[in-house]
């Protein structure tokens, strides 16, 4: 063991990410439970550990040094190993076979997570299962810093191979839906110009699939409708609901949804480059036989449901 090793403590971690959390000394103490000069005496010390300064004193605070931004990575994913170890031990001493945390883009968490997660459970009930429903940048942040140990998400074309595996489970489209009772559901055909005209509920401003619509409308003289951002399946499902709106939904959701009765998917073409849909983990992270099986009921689900229109699945 290094010098490095022998004194670096977990606290020591804890009060480098709480300092770049909230740029203040004073609110890092009281975050930690901390006097502040006894916060100053923890950083000091951490410093000579490093070997350099971690943070500059600013007009807007503390601010990371290039020093104390590298710090602050491997801190987050220290820190997320342990507490995924702590889940684990404390899984397996509650008689469980260890736990697995899934993180999912909030558009999937109904299908196809819903129904992986009962396919897992009925094969493997003594897995302690953890899942966090959210946006993908957020999640790759918690898979980053080891809190998730698998990702349900779109592969995105900035993902770097070199740190992450994935397995592409869907080509997915996206589609425009409404309620069942909205009066496009009751037109034999429907065009994009006739869209337009109802508000829509649709990717947030600067999201590329927005701005990659908002192109293509203007390139082709439509009129961009007015739209509400969000990327919440709840929402959007409850927005139909009232009658008036149009969704933007995985063309695979969309699908699932309208089989239920509880919306109608509009045969309009959107034309927008949608990325497959995919599982994805870090590879220096061990590939775990519960990671392995929760992958294989997420491409046996998916398998069932047989590509949606203009799509295929990929292995």
């Amino acid at each position: 063991m290094t010098p490095f090793q022998r004194k670096l403590r977990i606290r020591h971690l804890e009060v480098v990410l709480a300092i770049a959390d909230f740029g203040s000394l004073s609110k890092a103490a009281v975050q930690l439970h901390m006097t502040q000069s006894g916060l100053s005496r923890a950083i000091t010390e951490i410093e000579e550990i490093v070997g350099g300064r971690l943070f500059e004193r600013t007009g807007k605070g503390m601010v990371s040094t290039p020093l104390g931004e590298a710090m602050c990575r491997h801190a987050q994913v220290l820190l997320g190993d342990l507490d995924t170890a702590e889940t684990d031990l404390r899984a397996v001493a509650n008689g469980d076979l260890g736990s697995l945390s899934v993180g999912c883009f909030s558009m999937f968490s109904g299908w196809p997570l819903a129904e992986a997660v009962r396919v897992f459970r009925s094969d493997h009930p003594r897995v302690a299962l953890a899942i966090h429903v959210g946006m993908h940048e957020r999640l790759i942040e918690d898979l980053d810093a080891g809190k998730l140990d698998l990702l349900l998400s779109r592969r995105l074309p900035t993902l770097n191979p070199e740190i992450y595996r994935s397995v592409d489970l869907l080509e997915d489209s996206v589609v425009l839906a409404c309620a069942a009772t909205h009066p496009l559901a009751r037109q034999d055909a429907v065009a994009l110009a006739d869209c337009v005209t109802w508000p829509w509920i649709a990717a947030p401003p600067k999201n590329r699939v927005r701005m990659e619509l908002e192109a293509h409308l203007r390139a082709t003289g439509t009129t961009v409708p007015q739209m509400v951002g969000a990327l919440s399946l709840e929402f959007a499902t409850e927005m139909i609901a009232g009658g008036e709106y149009l969704c933007m939904l995985a063309a695979s959701v969309g699908r699932t949804l309208e089989a239920r009765g509880l919306l109608h998917v509009l045969p309009v073409e959107l034309a927008l480059n949608t990325p497959p849909l995919a599982a994805i983990w870090r590879r220096e992270r061990s590939n775990t036989r519960q990671l392995r099986e929760f992958t294989a009921a997420l491409t046996s689900v998916v398998a069932a449901a047989g590509p949606p229109a203009g799509g295929d699945t990929k292995h």
